[in-house]
């Protein structure tokens, strides 16, 4: 559940910090019932940030549990990804007598070393 907290955290923290109520309050202010319209928008601000909050972690317990026997594709796909950038890449040996060629492999104009 710490996990789950600190992955949200930072999106909360940006959705708090947001544009929006910064323009809301200084609008307010300028009111003619400054006070009184600042401190409703406060404690509806303060409401709508914590019942958020509370049914999103309500919620995050009915989530399953990770099943390490469950197939992963898009981490699949990353992998092939990075596997392929990582065979195209340039070696970092710096040996004398090496030129760079085209990767015959992928066939992107990427560069490797070879003698």
């Amino acid at each position: 559940m710490g996990a789950v907290i600190g992955e949200i955290l930072p999106l909360a923290l940006g959705i708090a910090i947001s544009p929006i109520p910064i323009i809301a309050a200084i609008l307010m202010l300028l009111s003619p019932k400054a006070r009184v319209t600042s401190v409703g928008f406060l404690l509806g601000w303060v409401a709508g940030i914590v019942v958020a909050v509370v049914v999103f972690t309500l919620l995050s317990s009915i989530l399953p549990a990770d099943d390490p026997s469950v197939s992963k594709p898009i981490l699949g796909v990353v992998r092939l990804v990075l596997g392929a950038l990582r065979s195209c890449s340039l070696s970092g040996n710096g040996a004398g007598g090496r030129r760079a060629t085209r990767c015959r492999r992928c066939r992107s104009g990427c560069r490797r070393s070879t003698p």
